[in-house]
């Protein structure tokens, strides 16, 4: 299947025609909300007025984030490790990766402001077994959140409940284990959730071990009626082995397959990894909320900081000593936000503001290599001011409306004296949505959704561009952004679809898009780290995702995405690919099998990804396609226990998410849950 621009083009202005978006939801706009299949759990019929629930998380098996969403339509996972991996890149949302789209831990964000220009979304540092929903908000559509283009993925976790918890003991290949509590309870107006897990793996990869521990609390007390306070830690602590280059020849380890290895960041000249290096890092996010309900809404006041320290740690050539030991800058950002909603004569009226600081913390070596005279200190701050207003409400009896309105500002400096190559930088933006739904018939529902599109740089770019600026070539490469005002990305983007109830068993939805991005940000966190603005970038495609009842105890669910994206006035001076955006394939496909009929609980699943083109070694490369099948069988025992088996890549696919890192082979888990 493969779309025509003119094809896109002529759906669009068909759905123009008919229409529309749903009702916003109440905390987070459902705009076409999915619900995440989650091992439990079909996409249904969108609801406008309804946040949708996961009921199972995972049966039995606490997987990742990137794992729960691989078969969700317009999402692509590409991991170089199946445990500890937070790239910008390891999940795509409609094309775009980590620095242009938002993730929420319980409406609070967790992109991090990354380590010396990185920025990233460590996915470890969510509390797996009590998530209890997964909303996604795909493109720009909502005001409430700023400086994105791929969407918003808010996660969300158990707040109230009864009194009651699990124990899950998971053991499988590649010595990975999952040891995990987590127990909420109540006492009178206040109720409160904790959590205490242990998670890792040995090394699949050469070196690539993986150890986490996890604690959290979260509180939630009603102080009146109307007034209600959260409040909640979460603190996760991991190591993790850097993946050491293991290629045939010198040094080659037969125990581990072919590979590539893993850099410091930042780098230290003419300096190598070797077996036993690490790295350390200690994370913990805190958050607070108040929460006033009035006779129409309600309004919010939040508060949110990131506390990140890392250290680095590698061994001399022979493992004899350590030569490097250093703790480097890492997160310490912050935010403020308030918000509300008013019921006004048939209008929701929401709005909002929020100013946010994204800062490093001071870093120093303890152990320094030998010649080194690197220094370790921030090189930059970036505040970004937001506000919105938005109005959603019903014109009639099928047609529904949502507007609204956003300003961003950014601003960003240097945050030492010593960061001399950092470059001030301002600039700002409205941002219009508008988004219109029709009613067809009590089955069928139409929407269309225009959204005006802006981004500033992120943390990393804005480091690159400034340390890059005056540098004319760099590694023999010429630096298409010498002296070149780095600007921010602009554009619209479109969507159109309809979604159908045909029968009692089968719900279908198919949904177009087409994103055009002016001054598109050109940048490969790979040396020489050029990172420039290019004319243009699309990224248009379509969804199709479907739910079969087959009868009460089975279901069928498919999801199918087909994705293009265009490069328009790159060049070949940085050596990357100038027609196209990398690691995104054009076809993906997910097939799933759901029986669940106590006391037996059934998964199958494929997932298909399609060829796709990458940059490796600053060269163009394809991956193949490839299928991967998975098997989950979940046994209850009795009312508090059940015990689970999985098969992951059940043929023993050999394939890999990115060029130099491949992927296991056929895995096996067994996994036990206790009820408290």
């Amino acid at each position: 299947m493969k779309l025509s621009k003119k094809t896109l083009a002529t759906a669009a202005a068909v759905g123009i025609v008919l229409a529309g978006m749903p009702v916003m939801a109440e905390d987070i706009p459902s705009y076409n909300l999915e619900e995440i299949v989650i091992q439990a759990e079909g996409v249904t019929k969108s609801n406008a007025d309804t946040t949708v629930n996961v009921k199972t998380v995972s049966p039995g098996k606490a997987a990742t984030i990137p794992e729960l969403l691989r078969s969700s339509a317009g999402i692509d996972v590409q991991q170089r490790a199946s445990a500890g991996d937070n790239q910008d890149g390891t999940v795509k949302l409609r094309g775009f990766d980590a620095r242009r789209y938002t993730v929420l831990l319980n409406g609070r964000q967790i992109n991090s402001a990354g380590v010396m220009g990185g920025q990233y979304v460590d996915w470890t540092t969510i509390p797996l077994n009590t998530v209890e929903k997964i909303q996604i908000i795909k493109g720009a559509k909502s005001a409430a959140h700023g400086n994105t283009l791929g969407g918003v993925i808010n996660i969300i976790t158990r707040d109230k409940g009864v009194n009651g918890g699990e124990i899950n003991i998971l053991s499988g290949s590649n010595g990975r284990y999952d040891y995990l509590f987590n127990y909420s309870g109540s006492a009178g107006k206040l109720n409160f959730n904790v959590i205490a897990n242990k998670t890792g793996a040995d090394a699949y990869l050469r070196n690539n071990d993986y150890d986490a521990k996890q604690y959290g609390l979260r509180l939630n007390y009603d102080i009146t009626k109307e007034d209600n306070i959260s409040a909640g830690v979460n603190r996760t602590e991991t190591k993790r082995g850097y993946i050491i280059a293991n290629k045939l020849g010198v040094n080659y380890d037969s125990s581990y397959p072919v590979s590539d290895g893993e850099n410091l960041s930042p780098s230290i000249s003419n300096y190598t990894l070797n077996p036993g290096a690490y790295w350390e890092k200690d994370n913990t996010y805190y958050d607070f909320a108040y929460r006033h309900k009035t006779v129409s809404g309600f309004w919010q006041i939040d508060y949110w900081k990131n506390d990140e320290k890392r250290r680095e740690v590698n061994y001399n050539a022979a493992g004899t000593a350590i030569d490097l030991d250093r703790t480097i800058v890492s997160d310490q950002s912050d935010n403020i936000g308030v918000s509300g909603q008013s019921k006004i004569n048939g209008h929701t009226i929401g709005y909002g503001g929020e100013y946010k600081r994204l800062r490093y913390g001071y870093g120093y070596y303890d152990i320094r290599p030998a010649g080194s005279t690197d220094q370790i200190y921030p090189s930059q701050k970036i505040d970004l001011w937001g506000a919105y207003i938005d109005d959603s409400w019903k014109l009639d009896d099928r047609w529904s409306a949502y507007l609204g309105l956003r300003y961003d500002h950014l601003s960003a400096s240097r945050d030492d004296s010593r960061a001399t190559a950092m470059r001030d930088y301002d600039t700002d933006s409205l941002s219009p949505k508008l988004n219109l739904s029709f009613r067809n018939n009590a089955a069928t529902n139409t929407f269309v959704s225009v959204n005006r599109l802006w981004r500033s740089p992120s943390m990393a770019e804005y480091y690159w561009w400034s340390q890059n600026y005056n540098s004319g070539t760099k590694a023999g490469a010429t630096n298409p952004g010498y002296q070149q005002q780095l600007k921010p990305e602009k554009g619209i983007s479109y969507e159109t679809g309809v979604e159908q109830k045909i029968s009692e068993k089968y719900n279908t939805k198919v949904t177009f898009f087409y994103q055009d991005i002016n001054d598109y940000i050109n940048f490969q966190h790979a040396y020489p780290y050029f990172c420039y603005n290019i004319d243009k970038a699309k990224v248009w495609g379509a969804e199709w995702e479907n739910v079969f009842k087959l009868d009460d105890s089975n279901k069928l669910i498919f999801n199918y995405t087909n994705q293009h994206t265009e490069k328009v006035g790159a060049t070949r001076t940085d050596a990357g690919m100038t027609d196209a955006l990398d690691y995104r394939p054009l076809h993906k496909a997910s097939l799933a099998y759901q029986y669940d009929a106590k006391p037996w609980q059934v998964r199958y699943s494929v997932n298909f990804t399609g060829q796709q083109k990458a940059l490796y070694n600053n060269t163009v490369n394809t991956i193949g396609s490839y299928t991967i099948h998975n098997l989950a069988v979940v046994r209850e025992l009795d009312k508090t226990r059940s015990i689970s088996l999985y098969v992951d890549n059940i043929f023993d696919k050999r394939y890999v998410e990115q060029i130099g890192y491949p992927m296991p082979g056929r895995t096996y888990y067994v996994n036990l849950t206790q009820k408290i």
